[in-house]
């Protein structure tokens, strides 16, 4: 079958191209190794430059000359050669470049290209290009172009090709798949990227079409930058053709993004400005009085989230295996204090930040899913959740605490090996999730309770708790003097607002206070810019690559090995108390790290290390701290601190005591309990603690029985 249309121009303009480029015997390995190799990639502006008239042909008229070039590949390659080779023309120039949102009709049937996130890829399927029909009449066979999607079949056999001339009315026709020429396709979701979206912007997406080679390399997640030709099919309405048209991509090539924040131009001006500010010696705290500068106080989590924002390194080990570099914090705290506000901050101030809602997620909705739906066309799609959109970025997830635990549990995965396995419909992927995660939760119930232990009050299981690298909670305790500070800074900041939107409508009040001196511009304005801080984060995480000083590993060393020294306590029972695990140790590495990076310094130094050690402590005495003043980092793995565990020891042998000789009712195990130095509430949380997870059990209120 001829696939291509003559045009003698086009065909001479690409034959003496390839020509003058010297391409000729790339074009001929090219033959030589297919189907392994299939396609010749062309940058545009190498045609641009060397024919003008050409490379407007290719924006203007794609299908045409694209295919009158494939014609002229075949025209010089041998007469054994002969072979379908693609022409992918990349890299268009930027003026071609369109943004989802911006498509407009003028685009139609134009060579365009644009960038985004893959959100849906169907399976590689194939595709009719050529159907061979034979008459049931006369047994003629003609072969019929597959010009559209829909598929076509011939109309008569054709009485001047040899057939019998009967119409499709008189005559059946036979579909021959084994003489038929078919084609790979798959069709994906490519979505707009969030970090270019502005304020409550909807990501807008598009249907694109691969096809032979294209096929089968791209993932949900991935970023991409898709180069085709802007096409057009008929919306269903119900059983009539709706006069409004959907559009897709016919793609002619696909660049993979895998360079980390290529994304972000920065001018050589953005870096100077990057790496000045990079130099002052108080950038520690300036970064991190610019996250969330509204939200007063919380010093101490901005620090960390200063710190999230930067990162660790990555590192991919000789054997196989991966050490991840995001840092992932979990923040607890009393309704009110400003967690959500922080969260959706940050993902607004990181390149590539994702915001979600737990109470609103399912497992599929963060991380994947496989899925059967109308964009799939009757096949199974895999579509990529939160924490893959969120590759190479950060993740925020509010309400985490209430989320169903099937679906909790699939972020498991997710955030330790920083993958997503997908096995479901014979589908067998795996999806790439490199991002930190940022959560936030409420106490178990409600609010925290002064008289029981804070770790016992988060609402998460011990395996999901382990994995984030550290853990805050956050307050809400009655202070005269911190409510007054909070109070006047939250109407202060109001006052602020409201001036500035005077000013916004000529009225020079708020110019003539700060003339005054009675408002300073940092109460305006962060001391870094939100696109300047994003600049420097994407900066450093583009070419800072810290490596641990002499000095930083045996500060760290030398703390991890005292500490678990110094609280390394054994009970009555040989049951020792563990202030820190290899997790914690790996966590210290890569705050370590971060904060090298925030000076762009390659060397992590022995200040590094004690910042992150600093961090570390913070973390642990609100959550691991026990009222002997040591630190059990069982509190956060879930089995509780050592003293707890002996008191629920002593408990159940109360219990089981009790059971060899009579009833056990309350009032004796009070009775009981007091002997032991254990209060009412205590007894009465570990009775809760123990019927939960059903070592005893109350037949009757009051009355306890060991299982």
């Amino acid at each position: 079958m001829n696939r291509y249309n003559d045009d003698n121009d086009i065909f001479q303009m690409w034959q003496d191209f390839f020509t003058q480029q010297e391409l000729i015997t790339t074009l001929r390995n090219i033959a030589d190794n297919y189907p392994e190799v299939s396609s010749l990639e062309i940058p545009f502006d190498e045609v641009f430059q060397v024919n003008g008239i050409l490379a407007e042909n290719i924006l203007h008229k794609p299908e045409t000359t694209i295919k009158m070039g494939e014609s002229a590949i075949i025209s010089l390659l041998e007469p054994d050669q002969k072979v379908a080779i693609n022409l992918r023309i990349k890299g268009l120039l930027s003026t071609e470049r369109v943004n989802i949102r911006d498509i407009r009709a003028d685009h139609l049937s134009k060579f365009i290209s644009n960038e985004g996130l893959i959100r849906r890829v169907t399976e590689v399927r194939p595709k009719l290009l050529a159907g061979v029909f034979q008459c049931a009449s006369c047994g003629f066979r003609q072969e019929i172009a597959q010009e559209t999607l829909n598929f076509t079949e011939p109309l008569e056999c054709t009485k001047d090709a040899g057939g019998c001339g009967k119409k499709a009315g008189s005559t059946t026709f036979k579909f021959l798949m084994a003489d038929s020429i078919f084609i790979d396709s798959q069709k994906i979701e490519v979505q707009e990227s969030p970090e270019g979206l502005r304020g409550g912007d909807q990501p807008q997406s598009i249907s694109i079409y691969l096809e032979d080679d294209l096929c089968g390399k791209v993932s949900p997640g991935d970023r991409v930058v898709i180069t085709g030709i802007l096409k057009t099919k008929p919306r269903k309405d119900g059983q009539s053709r709706s006069v409004v048209f959907e559009l897709f991509l016919q793609a002619n090539h696909v660049d993979q993004k895998v360079q980390i924040y290529e994304d972000m131009d920065l001018s050589d001006e953005d870096v100077s400005r990057v790496k000045l500010l990079a130099t002052d010696p108080a950038i520690f705290r300036k970064v991190s009085s610019s996250i969330a500068p509204s939200i007063f106080g919380l010093q101490n989590i901005k620090e960390a989230l200063a710190l999230q924002l930067f990162g660790g390194v990555g590192k991919d080990m000789d054997d196989g295996t991966r050490g991840r570099g995001d840092i992932h914090i979990l923040l607890v705290g009393d309704p009110g204090t400003a967690k959500s506000q922080l969260l959706f901050y940050m993902s607004h101030l990181t390149p590539r930040g994702i915001f979600t809602s737990g109470k609103s997620s399912t497992a599929a909705g963060l991380t994947a899913a496989v899925i059967k739906d109308d964009f799939g066309e009757g096949r199974y799609t895999l579509e990529a959740g939160a924490m893959v959109l969120a590759d190479k970025g950060l993740a925020c997830i509010d309400e985490i605490d209430k989320m169903n635990e099937s679906d909790r549990s699939s972020m498991h995965e997710a955030m330790e090996q920083q993958t997503v396995s997908i096995a479901k419909a014979g589908i067998l992927s795996t999806l790439q999730s490199r991002c930190s995660v940022l959560g936030a939760a409420n106490p178990k119930h409600g609010r925290f309770k002064s008289n029981v232990p804070k770790h016992e009050q988060i609402n998460l299981p011990a395996p999901l708790r382990s994995r984030f690298d550290l853990i805050f909670t956050i307050t809400d305790d009655p202070d005269p003097v911190k409510d007054r500070e909070l109070a006047t800074s939250v109407i202060r900041r109001h006052w602020l607002g409201e001036l500035k939107k005077l000013e916004n409508r000529g009225d020079r009040t708020l110019q003539n206070l700060k003339d005054s001196g009675e408002i300073k511009e940092d109460e305006i304005t962060p001391i870094i810019s939100k696109d300047d801080l994003r600049k420097f984060v994407g900066y450093a995480k583009k070419e800072c690559t810290p490596i641990l000083s002499s000095e930083a590993m045996e500060e760290i060393i030398e703390y991890y090995v005292n500490l678990r020294e110094r609280n390394s306590v054994t009970g009555s029972e040989g049951d020792k108390s563990i202030a820190l695990t290899a997790r914690q140790l790996e966590a210290l590495i890569r705050l370590t790290e971060a904060s090298a990076r925030i000076r762009l310094d390659r060397i992590a130094s022995k200040s590094d290390a004690k910042i992150a050690i600093d961090m570390m402590e913070f973390s642990l005495d609100q959550v691991a701290k026990t009222d002997e003043g040591t630190y059990d980092i069982d509190g956060i793995m879930g089995s509780g601190f050592r003293g707890q565990r002996e008191k629920i020891g002593d408990i159940l042998s109360m219990i089981r005591e009790l059971n060899a000789t009579r009833t056990c009712t309350r009032q004796e195990m009070i009775k009981l309990a007091r002997e032991r130095n254990i209060d009412e509430d205590e007894l009465d949380r570990y009775l809760k603690k123990l019927i939960s997870e059903g070592a005893i059990y109350e037949p009757t209120y009051g009355v306890y029985h060991t299982v």
